[in-house]
């Protein structure tokens, strides 16, 4: 039995400049952000070097960094742009999405000749900047979840819970925003941790992002709307991702937890301290992300995390490379516009 996902969620249609009391003053805001885009900038020098060992969920990562992107510019070049001291006359934000633009290029190229049935899966998502909508809004502790929590991550019936939604999977009936309803007992089940959380949340952000999602009713499946749903899962994640943090457990995970809930606006992801943890893992001469300051020794060939992790040039990581795009886009964006 399916259900089409046209589900009766609040959305927040518009693009927020954040002017919260959370984030410092604008001074910092500049140096922060600035410090942010020199990040990435370093990183893409590294993936236009290596695009061709970049893998799709690395360049997942690096399309939500450049829908970021995107959205900073558009601010920031707006006749009602009013942060009227920071403008973008040379059009450096452009410059770094088309980078990425020309990144995504020559890795599409390599990865429909290394894997086409896999890049068929997702290429909805892959082909295009990803952007979804910000709004600012708090983490809520009564929402932490208490008892066990499961982290078991069955990356297969994950993966085909996405090609489901995607409208790609192998049934011969498949059709996008149709799902099963184990699918979606998967996809809101409660006491989740780690991978298996957050895949939980970027399914419902693609199924947004994909139009899935509009005002119709459709069951009593959906009865809890959208920001209910990101409300308990950021709400987690954030107590994860402090745990994970401090711990050193898992760099991937920790900014996969990052990037999914700072880009839909929780700010309390957004802090300092973490950014400056964060930039002493890019490496200082490669630029990209490698695993030589993670405590955790897991082999590449089994390691799955949004789908599957990659080795590039000098032991760099494909997947916690795309992340780490994404992340400092979204620091950029949140504190430049």
């Amino acid at each position: 039995m399916s259900i089409q996902l046209f589900v009766i969620f609040s959305i927040c249609s518009a693009l927020h400049v954040i002017t919260s009391s959370t984030l410092p003053s604008p001074e910092l805001h500049m140096k922060y952000g600035g410090q942010a885009l020199n990040a990435l900038q370093r990183l893409l020098q590294f993936f236009e070097m290596d695009a061709k060992d970049l893998n799709l969920d690395g360049l997942y990562g690096l399309r939500i960094a450049q829908g970021q992107l995107n959205a900073l510019h558009n601010t920031l070049t707006s006749s009602s742009n009013e942060n009227t001291h920071l403008t973008d006359v040379h059009n450096h934000i452009q410059l770094l999405s088309n980078q990425i633009e020309r990144i995504a290029n020559k890795s599409l190229t390599e990865i429909a000749r290394k894997t086409s049935a896999y890049l068929q899966r997702f290429t909805l998502v892959a082909s295009k900047p990803f952007l979804i909508d910000y709004e600012i809004r708090k983490v809520k502790p009564h929402l932490i979840e208490s008892g066990e929590r499961i982290s078991d991550f069955d990356e297969d019936v994950s993966d085909a819970c996405f090609a489901e939604l995607l409208g790609s999977s192998n049934d011969s009936n498949s059709s996008q925003c149709f799902v099963t309803q184990s699918c979606w007992k998967l996809m809101t089940s409660v006491n989740s941790a780690d991978y298996r959380l957050t895949h939980q949340l970027l399914w419902f952000l693609i199924a947004k992002n994909i139009g899935c999602i509009d005002h119709r009713p459709i069951s009593d499946l959906a009865s809890k709307s959208l920001k209910q749903l990101e409300d308990r899962y950021c709400s987690n994640i954030y107590q994860d991702a402090q745990t994970n943090l401090i711990e050193n457990e898992n760099q991937d995970l920790f900014l996969e937890q990052v990037l999914l809930c700072s880009m839909i606006g929780y700010e309390e992801f957004l802090r300092f301290d973490w950014f400056n943890t964060i930039l002493t893992w890019q490496d200082p001469e490669d630029g990209c992300f490698n695993g030589k300051s993670d405590t955790m020794e897991t082999s590449i060939k089994t390691k799955r995390h949004l789908l599957i992790e990659q080795e590039m040039t000098d032991g760099c990581l494909s997947h916690k490379s795309g992340l780490a795009s994404g992340v400092l886009a979204v620091y950029a964006r949140a504190l430049l516009q």
